[in-house]
Parts: C-alpha cells; sequence; structure tokens
C-alpha cells in the first residue's frame, strides 16, 4: 500500500533566453556581489567560459549556473537545490532572489525567454517488499507471475506520462511525469514531475518563476497523489 508521505529530493528550474549575456571575471564579480545584496550568501563561484556557476550549501543546497550555448545562440538560466528535504517556499523565494540579481547584473530591455521547464523529484513510500510491485500490481493490474518470462528478477521498472499542451491551457505547457522504484531504496517510488513551457514570451517580460513553481508543485499535491492513491484504494478494493 502507498504511504501519503510526499518527501521532496529535488528541485530546478530552467530558461532558455536571448540575447545572451556577457559572461566573464568582471560579470561574475558584479553576479556575485549582486547576489550578497539580495541575501544570497554562496560558498563557491567558478567561472570556465562561456559558463559560470555558484553553489551555496547553507541553509540549503543552492546550484546556480548562466552560460551560453552553441547553435541556435542562445543562454541558460539555471537554478538548483538537489537535496533530500527541499523547500518549496525557500526554493521559490532563492530563484525569486538570484534572478533580481541576475537581472541587476545583466540589464536587457530586448531580453525574450524563449522556454522554461521546472522539475520536481519526489520520493513516496510503500508497504510492499518492492516498490515495483506498486507500480505492476497496484497501478497496471497484473500479475506478478508474468515478470517470470524475462528469466530472472525485475531489479525496478516504472510508468512515463507525456501530456501535450491543451486549447484550454492559460499557457501552454508540456507535462511530464515518471514513476519510478527508487534503486537506493526499492521500498519507495520516486516520482519526476516536469513542466516545459515551450512558447516564447515577448521581449521584456519577466521570468516569472513563483508562478512556475506553484503549478508544478500544485500539480503533484493534487494529480500526481490523486493518481498514486487512487492506485492503493484500488488495492483495498
Amino acid at each position: 500500500m502507498l504511504s501519503h508521505t510526499r518527501q521532496q529530493i529535488h528541485m530546478g528550474i530552467n530558461y532558455l533566453f536571448s540575447p545572451i549575456p556577457v559572461i566573464n571575471r568582471h560579470s561574475l564579480l558584479r553576479f556575485q556581489q549582486n547576489l550578497v545584496n539580495q541575501g544570497i550568501d554562496f560558498g563557491t563561484a567558478s567561472l570556465s567560459e562561456p559558463e559560470l556557476t555558484v553553489i551555496r550549501d547553507r541553509p540549503n543546497r543552492l546550484e546556480i549556473k548562466i552560460a551560453a550555448l552553441g547553435q541556435p545562440p542562445l543562454a541558460q538560466f539555471l537554478v538548483v537545490s538537489p537535496q533530500v528535504g527541499c523547500d518549496v517556499a525557500m526554493f521559490r523565494r532563492d530563484v525569486e532572489a538570484v534572478l533580481r540579481a541576475f537581472e541587476s547584473t545583466w540589464e536587457s530591455p530586448r531580453r525574450q525567454v524563449i522556454s522554461c521547464d521546472a522539475t520536481f523529484r519526489d520520493l513516496y513510500e510503500t508497504s510492499a517488499e518492492h516498490a515495483f510491485q506498486e507500480i505492476w500490481e497496484v497501478q497496471l493490474g497484473q500479475p506478478a507471475e508474468a515478470l517470470m518470462v524475462f528469466g530472472r528478477p525485475v531489479l525496478g521498472g516504472g510508468l512515463r506520462f507525456v501530456m501535450p499542451p491543451q486549447q484550454d491551457d492559460p499557457e501552454p505547457v508540456t507535462i511530464e511525469v515518471k514513476i519510478e522504484s527508487y534503486l537506493r531504496d526499492t521500498k519507495k517510488l520516486i516520482i519526476e514531475t516536469q513542466f516545459t513551457w515551450p512558447s516564447p514570451s515577448q521581449p521584456g517580460m519577466p521570468f516569472e518563476p513563483a508562478s512556475r513553481l506553484r503549478q508544478v508543485d500544485d500539480y503533484v499535491e493534487t494529480q500526481v497523489t490523486e493518481f498514486l492513491m487512487g492506485g492503493a484504494d484500488a488495492r483495498e478494493r
């Protein structure tokens, strides 16, 4: 039986935009100062043109990357919190602060967001001997004996759902959900939920990370959890 115990282990938001900002030692120093001005006390910063990376370890790990990509010429802005026990509200505030520092460092009225994606990874406890039982027997309703055709034990597996944009979406978004047994602890399920907003914004429009992160979190709390718990309920009936 699936336990309603969501444990967040990864949150990230990634933007592709143009024009490409100037990335050099001077801009890195300005960005570092602007991060401090916004309350982001980082631990390390490195430059490998055309890419800079800033890492903060406390109070929660935060990884920031700004890079120039290849063809077509685009830039990337990425913020990730890759740790167990991530806090959505704190991550949202951190991303907004990092963006303010970014915009203070590289001002551009012509900036245009080409695409954005946000990814959450969560762990859920199960009472099964192996979390793959939840997927195979509960969600798919398949007998355990059917897996014997492979001739060896199944260490793990999962489901993947890709849902395209809909006409009634306030903003076009593709949603992808992966549900897999967690190989580091096979009594747990790992759920990855990713939203991708592919439509370009108008030049000068804001990044709007808070609303995007809130959309993903709400979807996990409602639709994804409902799907998982519905499978658990079906097993009890």
